[in-house]
């Protein structure tokens, strides 16, 4: 079976740059403290957003509303931003770009906190890529960062600013929090959370916990039969009559496939590795010299790649996915009538994959293979094996 590389590629690219996401009920507050109804584009937010996409009813066009029109949004029970000028070091935190100075460097921006945690004492974080910044607020110290950054106290030693400490021992004064609590409290989400947590129950103030309601990473273990049409030919340099092409060969595979779906962009982002077993023995040919050769080609693939999810409604999605291919040779050989055997040995290749999966337990994909060399340690050979076929899946949990 033909089929073009190119075409694949670009029903990936397509699929990848069309792919929907889902506009959910929501609300921002404007300039002058109006509360607007709608649906906001819900994106799942790796950084923090600039804008947002929101339309008042569900049959008409989205309108990107700007930073400096939105003081805050956010969706029942999932999110809430606040648009907020605030004094923030950009410090970088890549030991290879560490200042030698202790003190932050701060800059004043217009930025969308994300509140993880409101009560008497509030909790903000910000993320830019690689740069994460928690700010907060209590009734008596206004919005301002926790301080944390790391320096370069000398050429052989990494030295830590952690004010953050100090200032949570200064501003969240409460019988179950205590020195030890905090000396050893790190900067991080979840435990930055849980402190604020602690002094807003102490204060029996009403909490708003936004944290607990992200989403979180996830691993499935899938089983993947399938079934593929492969074709192999070969071209010898040097005995030019020694060539052969082997017809199209329907075979059987069953994987492994172990996925890990990313804690952001709304779980669309997966990561895959999925150990296959496949083989590919074709009817025997006769080369251009009229001498019979067989191939007998098994091996362990291992595809290791991307996988990028598009939801039509709570239990369906497609899927896309694009895996460089490993490939494991077990006892594979040329075997010609005439003169000596080859032993088989495999290049790597590119699969590209588009699927469907139900309730999140079945699915099923066609998958397209790259060419790749099953012949590499013979100079005088150049060989080029392909594949196209159809996975099944079931999610064993």
């Amino acid at each position: 079976m033909k089929f073009s590389y190119l075409s694949f590629l670009f029903l990936f690219c397509f699929a990848v740059g069309t792919a929907q996401v889902n506009y959910e009920a929501a609300y921002y507050i404007n300039n002058t403290g109006e509360r607007v109804s709608g649906f906001i584009k819900n994106k799942g937010w790796k950084n923090n957003p600039t804008s947002i996409e929101f339309k008042t009813t569900t049959d008409v066009e989205g309108e990107e509303l700007m930073m400096n029109s939105v003081s805050e949004f956010g969706i029942k029970n999932k999110f809430k931003y606040v648009r907020a000028k605030v004094a923030i070091d950009r410090s970088s935190d890549d030991s290879n770009f560490l200042t030698i100075t202790k003190t932050p460097k701060f800059e004043e921006e217009d930025l969308f906190l994300k509140v993880l945690m409101e009560g008497d004492a509030n909790l903000y974080e910000y993320t830019d890529n690689n740069l994460q910044r928690f700010f907060y607020k209590t009734e008596t110290v206004p919005l301002e960062q926790l301080i944390y950054k790391r320096f370069r106290a000398s050429a052989a030693v990494i030295a830590k600013n952690d004010q953050y400490k100090q200032q949570l021992l200064n501003n969240l004064r409460c019988e179950d929090i205590n020195l030890s609590m905090v000396n050893n409290l790190e900067y991080d989400q979840s435990k930055l959370v849980r402190i604020f947590k602690t002094y807003n129950k102490c204060r029996n103030a009403i909490i708003a916990d936004y944290e607990l309601t992200e989403a979180k990473g996830d691993f499935n273990f899938n089983i993947r039969p399938g079934i593929r049409s492969a074709s192999f030919s070969f071209k010898n340099a040097i005995a030019k009559k020694k060539n052969a092409t082997f017809d199209n060969e329907i075979g059987f595979t069953i994987g492994l496939e172990l996925e890990y779906v990313m804690p952001f962009e709304r779980n669309k982002w997966a990561v895959i590795l999925e150990p296959t077993y496949q083989y590919y023995n074709p009817a025997p040919e006769i080369t251009e010299d009229k001498q019979g050769v067989e191939l007998k080609y098994s091996s362990v693939e291992f595809p290791f790649g991307l996988r990028y999810y598009m939801f039509l409604n709570d239990k369906s999605k497609f899927f896309v996915n694009a895996s460089f291919v490993l490939d494991f040779v077990l006892d594979s050989k040329l075997v010609f009538e005439m003169g000596d055997d080859l032993d088989i040995t495999s290049g790597s290749s590119i699969a590209l994959g588009f699927g469907y999966k139900y309730n999140n337990k079945y699915s099923a994909e066609i998958r397209y293979q790259t060419e790749r060399t099953l012949l590499q340690d013979y100079n005088a050979y150049t060989s080029k094996y392909s594949s196209f076929g159809l996975l099944l899946g079931y999610t064993l949990f």
